[in-house]
């Protein structure tokens, strides 16, 4: 039985939809060109597959003779008050906080491990990989993502902030102007990734709506909307799953992963790595996703190493470190809510 084409919430592509229309795509016979009907849109429960807003985009743009459309797209509207993934970034503590927690729940928006964070020498930033095979659309998706990441830091820290650098997969289009009055940094296209940075500053920079408390209740329905989704066929899900369940006390070697999903390690190495994951990002991923949980919690540290699947605590101190740039003590003084329910900054 095959499973079911990647798919993206249909409150995305009604947004995108909409502002679409506001820029002269005739968006009600795009959509009846792919069988798709506006109502259908209403359902906030409903996913859209991937391809068929791939094509309605592709349409728009051969319909307008828009080659910025997905600039276009991009602007900020408002943020869903039903949407709780959303809701989680906003009331973040701080930006890098939010492009953490963004990846924790973007399965919500859409299939796929689209975002990334990735840390570097100058900071950190968000690298966006569009779903499927490269087709004209994700050139669009991709700078609506860049786009939404540079104007909504602005808008939650309410501070100008500018990213470090723009990279782009695609091919410099033959007017960046607009581009470059976006995002007021060097642009660079070509590159081997899509992905926007920020310095390690900017990354700190806290949020105008920060609460911990607020956070934490919104953090609690976006995983119940994790929850109501259908298992994907994800192999890298299912990995980190397994992961998951044998890191505290468990076997969840490499080995014994592959055993569990009777797979050779060998087939479930290239498998991994044509969805572009590894076993070793896919553990370090894990673990700093739950050591922040913990550590929210307030368990002590050595609990938190074993169930992390460290021997020594002293390992644990040295892998935090480098995830947050911070002790673990650190960490947990910094995000314990005052009684008054909010979070520092």
């Amino acid at each position: 039985m095959s499973s079911p084409p990647a798919a993206l919430s249909s409150r995305l592509v009604l947004q995108a939809l909409n502002i679409a229309a506001e820029h002269g795509v005739p968006v009600e016979a795009l959509c009846r060109e792919v069988g798709l009907h506006r109502a259908d849109l209403d359902d906030p429960e409903a996913r859209i597959p991937y391809d068929v807003l791939d094509t309605v985009l592709e349409r728009a743009v051969e319909v307008t003779g828009d080659d910025n459309l997905g600039l276009h797209m991009a602007r900020m509207s408002y943020v869903d008050p039903d949407d709780a993934a959303s809701l989680v970034i906003l009331t973040s503590a701080t930006l890098k906080e939010s492009m953490v927690r963004g990846c924790r729940y973007q399965r919500v928006w859409g299939d796929g491990e689209r975002f990334k964070v990735e840390e570097t020498v100058r900071g950190v930033r968000m690298r966006f990989t569009p779903v499927g095979p490269w087709r004209p659309a994700h050139r669009h998706m991709v700078e609506v993502a860049m786009v939404q990441l540079a104007t909504g830091t602005r808008f939650f820290t309410g501070v100008d902030v500018r990213p470090l650098q723009v990279r782009f997969v695609h091919p410099a289009p033959a007017d960046i102007l607009e581009h470059e009055d976006l995002f007021g940094c060097p642009l660079v296209f070509g590159a081997p990734h899509s992905d926007i940075e920020f310095s390690h500053e900017d990354a700190e920079r806290p949020f105008v709506h920060a609460d911990a408390l607020l956070s934490s209740m919104f953090e609690k329905k976006a995983q119940r909307a994790l929850a109501r989704l259908p298992t994907t066929a994800s192999l890298s899900e299912r990995v980190r799953e397994q992961v998951r369940r044998t890191l505290a006390g468990g076997d969840f070697s490499f080995e014994a992963v592959a055993r569990a999903l009777h797979m050779p390690q060998r087939t479930l190495q290239r498998k991994l790595a044509e969805e572009g994951q590894s076993y070793a990002g896919i553990l370090e991923a894990v673990r700093r996703e739950l050591s922040e949980d913990y550590l929210r919690r307030r368990m002590s540290i050595a609990e938190v190493s074993f169930l992390l699947g460290y021997g020594e605590p002293t390992t644990f101190h040295r892998a935090f470190k480098r995830w947050w740039g911070m002790s673990p003590e650190a960490f947990r003084r910094a995000h314990t809510p005052s009684p008054s329910g909010r979070g520092p900054g």
